[in-house]
């Protein structure tokens, strides 16, 4: 009964939130695999609806979760598995690549606006991005023993090829100077998240490198 009365409950509330975020979990699912599929074409529409910013950065911060799922799960299928693997891997490390993610964003936008001089909207660019950002979920595939390394460096390499992408899609920028700002947002990106591997590894779990702090490690 009291099970019933929550759903009850719980229902209407989270449709109405869902609502309120202008959050069609349906629309992103197709979106997400449209992009696996290699349309590109979903940064052009994210990039002009106005709705898109909420489900974007939900995107986004779901696949800097399991990117550091992914990190977590590579220590804990080690023998001995260390004992700050959750803390290091998972929470901090998610939490370092949304940061770091978000200001690698900052700043493809402050190299194209100041830089090139490219007239750029903050919010269609993060629209944009917030997609792009989804390779690296398949990090959370890093658990499996065999293939822990393809799948710590290939979401990566996917990652830097979406941005530039969603990059194009949002500014009337010329390819070069996108692939310049992306190259230079996300160098600066994986240059601090190495420096924070490097400089917090030791005996146990890099400190909020996530992913990056498994690429020394590899064999």
């Amino acid at each position: 009964m009291n099970r019933r009365f929550a759903r009850e409950r719980l229902r209407p509330a989270l449709t109405e939130l869902l609502r309120r975020l202008h959050l069609n979990p349906r629309l992103v699912l197709q979106r997400l695999l449209r992009l696996a599929r290699l349309d590109t074409g979903v940064f052009d529409e994210v990039r002009d609806d106005e709705r898109e910013l909420a489900p974007a950065l939900i995107v986004a911060a779901v696949s800097c979760l399991l990117a550091g799922f992914g990190a977590w799960m590579y220590w804990e299928v080690r023998a001995p598995t260390p004992d700050d693997a959750f803390v290091n891997a998972f929470l901090l490390g998610s939490i370092f690549l949304a940061a770091m993610y978000a200001a690698a964003v900052l700043i493809v936008y402050v190299v194209l606006v100041q830089f090139f001089r490219v007239p750029v909207d903050l919010p269609p660019l993060a629209r944009t991005m917030g997609y792009a950002a989804s390779p690296l979920a398949l990090s959370a595939g890093m658990l499996i023993p065999v293939l822990h390394p393809l799948l710590a460096l290939m979401p990566v390499a996917l990652l830097l090829v979406a941005m530039i992408y969603a990059a194009q899609a949002a500014t009337h920028a010329e390819p070069g100077q996108v692939v310049a700002a992306c190259l230079i947002g996300f160098g600066v990106m994986a240059l601090v998240l190495g420096v924070v591997a490097y400089s917090s590894s030791g005996p146990g779990v890099p400190i909020g490198a996530g992913q990056f702090g498994l690429y020394g490690d590899f064999p």
